[in-house]
């Protein structure tokens, strides 16, 4: 009897366990129900189709276009949040089920021990006392049924534990599908995105050739650098003074600096090396139009790279706003993309 009620007091911590497992579990039903619904457009609204062929129309599609993808992205974020959620719920419920299994495993063999020596001690009829009534059960039959009563208890935890892990699954499966929708539809989007860019990128395509270097370049782009970029090219031939920053002469940076005022971004520093630690760096192999690179071991030249391998600087003293070619420098020292 002892030695029962001291089993009892052992399990009840893993039947509190189980029991606060159940429930934990139970509250991220609506996370997960949530997390299940598909994903699309805002409101349902697909984006306009055929897309437009004018500039203007353009532009609006790409911002709407770009808000719908801002969107989907959290949308995607939240859905793998809620899918890492999913899956510890699962794992907890996995490791439950495979500690109450694991706790029963030993009451079991005792059971079939002792089943085993009553048997072999003189069938049932021994399981009794003196008298074979059942009153007077003997201590080996007592402990045997006591046994049997905990491990029939110890199974409802159980299945009820195994009832959870099933449960778990099958949320983790509805959140992975939820999240795999939320991906799909934010590449639809970044894939609309990337279709109007390129159609706006060529609808904005500038052709120029400098007459004094005999160099042409082609600018893309619809972006700020882009736009700074042929603010910049009709500066072609002004001449080189130092420290200048327009409208008329220029230094390298300074050219920068004032293209940079004419399309809304003013107060630029004047200096190759605060303008080299702003926006974001680029490396040479995917340098594009409106780029700005630089030169010499202490950054001491800047140019507004065009396209094609050419860029436009104010080059020294007695010479003019030009276009030349990025391969006749050795000292190239980097690039970066001011937005």
């Amino acid at each position: 009897m002892a030695a029962d009620s001291h089993r009892r007091r052992r399990r009840t911590p893993v039947a509190v366990a189980a029991t606060t497992l159940l429930i934990g579990l139970g509250t991220t039903a609506p996370l997960a129900a949530h997390a299940a619904q598909p994903f699309g457009a805002p409101n349902g609204a697909p984006a306009p189709t055929p897309l437009p062929t004018s500039e203007k129309g353009l532009r609006q599609s790409l911002d709407a276009l770009n808000t719908e993808a801002e969107k989907l992205t959290e949308q995607y974020n939240k859905a793998r949040v809620d899918l890492d959620r999913a899956r510890k719920a699962e794992q907890a419920a996995a490791r439950a089920a495979a500690t109450l299994e694991a706790q029963t495993a030993p009451a079991r063999e005792r059971l079939g021990q002792m089943a085993a020596a009553n048997y072999m001690n003189g069938g049932p009829s021994a399981m009794f006392g003196v008298s074979g009534s059942s009153e007077g059960l003997s201590a080996g039959a007592y402990l045997t049924q006591s046994q049997a009563g905990a491990v029939a208890a110890l199974q409802k935890q159980i299945d009820r534990a195994n009832q959870a892990r099933r449960t778990a699954e099958a949320r983790t499966a509805q959140v992975q599908q939820a999240a795999e929708r939320a991906k799909a539809a934010r590449e639809a989007a970044r894939q609309k995105v990337a279709e109007v860019t390129k159609r706006l990128d060529k609808l904005t395509t500038t052709h120029v050739k400098d007459p004094r270097t005999g160099l042409s370049a082609t600018i893309q782009g619809s972006g700020l650098p882009a736009k700074m970029t042929r603010k910049a090219l009709t500066k072609l031939g002004s001449p080189y003074v130092w420290a200048a920053a327009g409208p008329t002469t220029f230094d390298c940076s300074g050219l920068v600096v004032w293209a940079y005022a004419q399309v809304g971004k003013p107060g630029l520093p004047h200096y190759t090396g605060d303008l080299l630690a702003m926006g974001q760096r680029v490396s040479r192999g995917s340098l594009r139009s409106g780029d700005l690179v630089y030169f010499g071991a202490s950054v001491h030249h800047m140019g507004i790279y065009l396209g094609g391998g050419k860029y436009l600087h104010a080059p020294q003293t007695g010479d003019v706003v030009k276009i030349s070619n990025l391969s006749d420098r050795s000292d190239f020292a980097g690039a970066n993309r001011i937005t």
